[in-house]
């Protein structure tokens, strides 16, 4: 029957498009995009900035996992740089060493550890030269004099994961050097009296909201302060005058802000991180005695401004963490005075009305680090590495970041392109008898040609910025040219909603209700009505640039020039563009959803007496595959702009699928379920050059075998006559016989 020809280019067409899309968007992945990092045991990527910090974020919590997060090469490699290196020479060579019970000290008489077996205090009997205790685990719950007065030489004492609430005062008064692990609620002063060679402080994990220092005052030996993780205040902190103290760690805790004292003590800090606290406010001074700071750390905070003369003293910065900051005022003067600054991170942190020329003021920046992927190109195409170096659609070096989609974005365009002119040319050449719906499959055509010139155009681009497009960027989608290309898809996309709105109203008053008083369009109906489609789609598209006449960058939002603004969801005109989108396109979808329902079902209902004739059935097959690819187009795009105005995190590579491969589909399929599919289109092609040629091929192939008919008819004849010894006529010279289809023999 030939409504399953229809069954067949449909079902074929959405298989294709499913595959094609499925293999598309999977070729198309990383691993992880730059500058994220993959789950163990998942496919879900977090960023450089939610890896090891204090939160977790991967369903299995390796994120934070202390194997994960540990750094040789860090500050903890610092603490162990002399371990392997340093000799172990008892005291006294005439000691007996004897290894405490259920410890282990390998082969060394200088290192115990005795984790986890339940000791409630320091075991003795250990070597007076020891260096090393290893006590994680246990049950301790005071530290006495007594304890560690016989071990002078003693670097490194672990004790965390213990229960420690008591420091007896000078317990430490012979200890040179400490690696401190425990759970204490305060430090006082007195308990660390007599540690005058400290060169390293690490109190990290435990629940201390009261840290007096003052033990240390004008000690030149102390470098290093960890006090990481715990539950100090900004009024719970006392730092006296250290006159040596290099890196200062204050990393999540409970501080609030930083007042103008807090850090004047630490002349010689060259690195201080207070990540992830509670700071609000900067006192304009709190960093005035830090002339040789080279790292601040102020991410994860809450801080809303920054003093105009905050970093006036800072020329030797080099680092600068800002971000995940809801910082409101970051302008050219604040950070003027950091002309040493090679890293700059302002994650997370809204720069769209900043100056374009303010990171051009910092000669000497080498990294930086955004929170749009538009900032690198906008603010900063000068810095040699910019974070994120994609937002899904384009890359530093090219507008269209895949090669995959460099191929799609020309092979579409292709396909919508020859698809609709020839529509065009078979409702011009050929006569109609519906002269109404060619009107309107015409214009169909030409506002689907837009869409593929569109992206011919996009594809054009792309070739002509390769390996350079960091620099071309922002003048390319700041241009007109841009808005331009953008206008002429948004005009595509709106004139093809509306006119396939339309003409699903029109059939659905001529065959859901026959009997009323609608009349059928004529052709100059149909022309009036392509007229106004045509203006209020023109005018859709234009409306935006009128009002925002200030700025271009309703349509040069990213590279693709087309407002969808799913991976900027609140960006300029962002108003507008969730009007079109979730408005006017998802209501154009309802309405013809709805009416080819409705036909359907008239069809159906007019005909339950008997079976569907066999263009009735053909017609309720065009109808579901008309909704589907409908459907297919824009329910994905109305549900990614309702996630991405909800704040739900969208892929930023979906948007660069849906411009380039989802958003065509209406305009690459209609052709197909417009022209290409119907009865009449079949006749044209059975009557034109397509027919002469199947005819041909046809005769060809008849002629071919009736000739293998015909010799392998006479083989059998010249058999049947050579078996046949009893004909006399055989026998007779200068006869030839041959055997008809009727079994008769000729002359």
């Amino acid at each position: 029957m030939k409504y399953k020809h229809t069954a067949k280019v449909g079902i074929s067409l959405v298989s294709f498009l499913i595959l094609l899309s499925g293999l598309m968007y999977y070729f198309g992945q990383d691993k992880c995009p730059k500058g994220t990092f993959p789950c163990a045991n998942c496919t879900i990527c977090i960023s450089q900035s939610a890896w090891c910090n204090g939160l977790i974020d991967c369903p299995n919590g390796d994120d934070e996992n202390e194997e994960e997060c540990f750094d040789s090469a860090g500050s903890w490699g610092f603490f162990f740089k002399n371990r392997t290196t340093s000799k172990c020479v008892p005291s006294d060579t005439e000691e007996v060493f004897v290894c405490p019970e259920l410890c282990d000290c390998g082969n060394t008489t200088c290192e115990v550890s005795c984790e986890n077996v339940g000791y409630e205090e320091i075991p003795g009997n250990m070597s007076k030269g020891m260096k090393k205790i290893a006590l994680r685990g246990n049950f301790i719950t005071a530290v006495l004099r007594k304890n560690l007065s016989p071990y002078k030489k003693l670097r490194s004492l672990y004790l965390n994961e213990n229960r420690i609430i008591h420091i007896e005062h000078g317990a430490f008064e012979n200890q040179k050097q400490l690696i401190w692990f425990n759970r204490l609620n305060e430090i006082h002063k007195g308990d660390f009296m007599g540690l005058e060679s400290l060169e390293m402080l690490l109190i990290e994990d435990n629940l201390i909201e009261f840290a007096d220092l003052s033990d240390f005052a004008n000690q030149s030996t102390l470098e290093w302060i960890g006090l990481t993780k715990n539950m100090i205040c900004s009024n719970c902190l006392t730092l006296p005058y250290l006159p040596c103290l290099k890196d200062l760690y204050l990393d999540m805790n409970q501080i609030e802000e930083i007042s103008e004292n807090l850090l004047s003590t630490l002349p010689s800090l060259t690195g201080l991180s207070l990540q992830n606290n509670k700071i609000r406010s900067i006192h304009e001074n709190a960093f005035r005695n830090l002339h040789e700071l080279s790292e601040l750390n102020l991410a994860f905070n809450r801080i809303v401004k920054l003093p105009t003369d905050l970093f006036l003293s800072m020329g030797n910065l080099q680092t600068l963490r800002l971000g995940f900051n809801p910082i409101e005022n970051l302008t050219i003067s604040v950070l003027r005075p950091l002309q040493a600054l090679q890293s700059l991170d302002v994650q997370e942190i809204e720069i769209d009305n900043m100056d374009k020329n303010m990171f051009a003021m910092l000669p000497n920046l080498y990294f930086v680090y955004f929170k749009k992927f538009h900032y690198c190109t906008t603010y900063a195409p000068h810095v040699q590495v910019c974070r994120p170096r994609t937002d899904g659609v384009s890359s530093l070096s090219h507008l269209l970041g895949k090669p995959i989609l460099r191929a799609a974005v020309w092979g579409i365009s292709c396909v919508t392109c020859l698809g609709n002119t020839l529509v065009l040319w078979g409702r011009l050449t050929a006569r109609d008898e519906n002269r109404v719906l060619s009107i309107i499959i015409r214009n169909l055509a030409v506002s689907d040609m837009l869409m593929g010139i569109y992206l011919l155009i996009i594809a054009i681009k792309d070739t002509e910025f390769r390996n350079n497009y960091n620099l071309m960027a922002n003048d390319w989608m700041s241009s007109w040219n841009c808005t331009l290309v953008g206008i002429l898809a948004m005009i595509s996309s709106e004139v093809s909603v509306l006119i396939l709105s339309f003409m699903s109203v029109e059939r659905f008053m001529l065959i859901a209700s026959p009997l009323s008083k609608h009349r059928p369009l004529t052709a100059r109906d149909a022309y009036s009505s392509m007229i106004v489609i045509w203006v209020t789609g023109v005018t859709i598209a234009f409306v935006p640039v009128i009002h925002w006449r200030s700025s271009t960058r309703f349509y040069g939002a990213n590279g693709l020039c087309f407002p969808l603004h799913i991976d900027n969801p609140f960006f300029v005109g962002w108003e507008y563009s969730a009007f079109i989108f979730l408005g006017l396109n998802l209501s154009g979808l309802l309405v013809i959803g709805y009416a080819y329902t409705g036909m359907f079902t008239s069809i159906w209902r007019t005909r339950h007496a008997t079976s569907l004739a066999v263009r009735d059935s053909e017609f309720a097959l065009r109808f579901f595959f008309i909704v589907l690819t409908d459907a297919a187009c824009w329910v994905p795009i109305i549900i990614l702009k309702i996630a991405a105005m909800t704040n739900y995190p969208v892929p930023p590579d979906l948007h660069a699928w849906i411009v380039v491969f989802i958003l065509p589909v209406n305009s690459a399929v209609n052709p197909l379920l417009y022209t290409f599919t119907t009865p009449k289109f079949r006749e044209i092609l059975g009557e034109g050059w397509f027919g002469r040629i199947r005819n041909f091929v046809s005769r060809r192939q008849s002629g071919q075998e009736s000739q293998i008919s015909r010799a392998s008819s006479n083989k059998n004849v010249m058999n049947a006559m050579s078996r046949d010894n009893k004909d006399p006529e055989m026998n007779v010279p200068g006869f030839r016989y041959v055997m008809t289809n009727d079994g008769n023999k000729v002359a």
